[in-house]
């Protein structure tokens, strides 16, 4: 990236990021994640002003601070009044936080695995009681199921199928492009992104076919996540549930207090 001049050239030699190219709130929130990580690695635990970081980054000071928050509600960061920004050393070995929103692909890849995903099915089939509750819908209401399975150096390590409702994809549903996560489809296809998820934690035993294709035997217990995802415009439009082999994946919870 193309930084402008700063003050710290410290920082700039952090700052080596992909472009952002839009004034968007996720793409600095995920560019901030690689600052404190990498400054963090650098043994620097004090953030730069949010003027060096604004200019550097080229975005506004509102979106900026909104990608602050996100972080300080993470509890990778603290802002401490009259004294500046600084980073959470002990977040700092944290690679899956289970209160940040993330693509598996993205989280294999923190966690030091080369990540791919593939989709094994996408077709239209009818909801639950459960998933149609949580979707404020009724059972047997049409929905888009995507079921993909992510890869962790070739060796299947998440399993996750995703139910959107169909009223919300018009026309042949099934052959709308999958992306790579819940969050791309939505963000591609629906329009507004999502913007918060309510997630239930749960250990579960595989069944037979879950234990097959994620190559274990069926007495090893998975991490099951069940989100419902919902938009900025209060919508729930997606169920995902997940399950992971913690042998790949291990997500950690960061609790937060007020700062000074």
């Amino acid at each position: 990236m193309a930084i402008r001049k700063t003050t710290d050239s410290a920082l700039a030699d952090v700052l080596q990021l992909e472009t952002v190219t839009t004034d968007c709130y996720r793409q600095v929130r995920d560019q901030l994640r690689e600052v404190v990580i990498r400054l963090g690695a650098k043994g620097t635990l004090r953030l730069p002003s949010e003027a060096e970081l604004s200019t550097a980054l080229g975005v506004s000071r509102a979106t900026l601070r909104s990608a602050l928050q996100a972080l300080q509600q993470e509890g990778r960061i603290r802002r401490l009044h009259g004294r500046g920004t600084f980073i959470n050393r002990y977040a700092l070995g944290v690679g899956a936080n289970l209160a940040e929103a993330g693509a598996f692909v993205d989280l294999l890849g923190r966690a030091g695995h080369e990540p791919s995903v593939r989709i094994v099915d996408q077709r239209v089939v009818e909801l639950g009681a459960d998933d149609a509750t949580a979707l404020e819908l009724t059972a047997g209401t049409p929905a888009l199921q995507i079921e993909r399975v992510f890869d962790a150096g070739g060796e299947p390590a998440v399993h996750s199928v995703d139910l959107v409702p169909a009223a919300l994809l018009g026309e042949n549903p099934e052959q709308r492009d999958a992306g790579r996560s819940t969050f791309e489809f939505v963000e591609t296809h629906l329009g507004p992104p999502v913007c918060y998820s309510v997630a239930e934690v749960r250990p579960v035993l595989p069944s037979p076919a879950l234990a097959q294709t994620l190559h274990i035997p069926a007495t090893q217990p998975l991490l099951r996540l069940r989100h419902t995802h919902i938009r900025d415009d209060e919508q729930p439009v997606a169920v995902t549930v997940a399950h992971i082999n913690d042998e790949y994946l291990r997500f950690s919870v960061i609790r937060t207090y007020l700062d000074e």
